[in-house]
C-alpha cells in the first residue's frame, strides 16, 4: 500500500571513452542503473553519476531500497525519454532484490520475492497513518531468507487474502484496516514479534481503524481516516511514545 514518503534521484550524464560507469553510493541504486544501460544497449560511452536523497527511515520494511531503485530507475527512464512497463520494471528488481510494488501507481497483491503481480485492486484507501518505530534494523535480503510458513498459517493467510481482496473491490477502507489488523496480528503469531505484540494490544484499546505492520515487523502504523485531524494524532503518539518513537504518514492517492 503506498504512502506518502519518498526517495529523490538526480541523475548526472557525461560521456565517457571505453565501457559506461555509473557512480552511486549505493549498491543497489548503482545495479539498477547498470541494468538499464544494458537494456537500453548502452554499455558504452555513458557515465552516469546519481545522488539521492530520502525521507524513508532504512531497514524498517518501508521499502527504503525499493524508492530508491525507483527513483534511479525514474531518472533514467527521463534522461533517455524512455518508459518501461511494470513488469519489465518488476523483471529489473526481482534480479536485484526482493522488493515492493512501488512502480505500481495504486494499491496492489504481490509476490515480492519473484517480482510477480497477484491483483492489481486499482484503489489505495484514505489514511492517516501514526507510525511507531520500535528501532533497529532489519536486512531485507535476511529476513526474506528465513521466511517459513506452515499449512495452517497459509491457509489463514489465503482467507485472510480474499477477505482483503473483496475488500478493495468494495473500496471499504473501515474493512481494509481491519484485514491489516488480523495480518499484524498473524505475523505476531508467527514471529513471536514483541513490539507489534504491545501495539497491537493498545490498537485495540484505541479508536483507530487498525494496525499496519511493516513487512519486517520494526515499524508498526495506527490507521485513522483520511480526515482525521493534527490533535488526534498528538493524542494517540503521546500514548504510544513508550513503544517507540513516531512519526506521521498518510496513503498516497494518484490520480488516476
Amino acid at each position: 500500500m503506498p504512502v506518502d514518503l519518498w526517495s529523490h534521484c538526480r541523475v548526472h550524464w557525461s560521456a565517457c571513452d571505453g565501457p559506461s560507469q555509473v557512480d552511486a553510493e549505493l549498491v543497489k541504486a548503482r545495479r539498477i542503473a547498470e541494468a538499464l544501460l544494458r537494456l537500453l544497449g548502452l554499455e558504452i560511452g555513458v557515465r552516469l553519476r546519481i545522488r539521492l536523497t530520502r525521507q524513508i527511515p532504512i531497514g524498517k520494511g518501508l521499502s527504503s531500497s525499493t524508492a530508491d531503485m525507483l527513483a534511479v530507475l525514474r531518472g533514467c527512464q527521463a534522461l533517455f525519454g524512455v518508459a518501461l512497463s511494470e513488469r519489465c520494471i518488476s523483471r529489473l528488481f526481482a534480479r536485484i532484490e526482493p522488493h515492493d510494488a512501488l512502480h505500481y501507481p495504486t494499491s496492489v497483491a504481490y509476490n515480492h520475492r519473484r517480482g510477480h503481480l497477484l491483483a492489481h485492486f486499482g484503489y489505495t484507501p484514505d489514511y492517516r497513518i501514526l507510525a511507531v518505530d520500535a528501532g533497529g534494523r532489519v536486512c531485507t535480503q535476511a529476513y526474506n531468507a528465513g521466511l517459513t510458513f506452515g499449512p495452517e498459517l497459509l491457509c489463514a493467510y489465503d482467507a485472510l487474502y480474499q477477505e482483503a481482496a473483496a475488500a478493495f473491490a468494495a473500496r471499504d477502507d473501515a474493512a481494509i484496516a481491519r484485514c491489516a489488523t488480523r495480518s499484524t496480528a498473524l505475523h505476531v503469531q508467527r514471529t513471536d514479534n514483541t513490539f507489534l505484540g504491545r501495539l497491537l494490544a493498545r490498537a485495540d484499546a484505541m479508536d483507530v481503524l487498525g494496525l499496519l505492520g511493516t513487512h519486517s515487523g520494526t515499524c508498526g502504523g495506527l490507521l485513522l481516516p483520511g480526515d482525521a485531524d493534527d490533535a488526534t494524532l498528538d493524542r494517540l503518539a503521546a500514548a504510544v511514545a513508550h513503544l517507540g518513537t513516531t512519526f506521521h504518514a498518510r496513503t498516497l492517492r494518484l490520480p488516476a
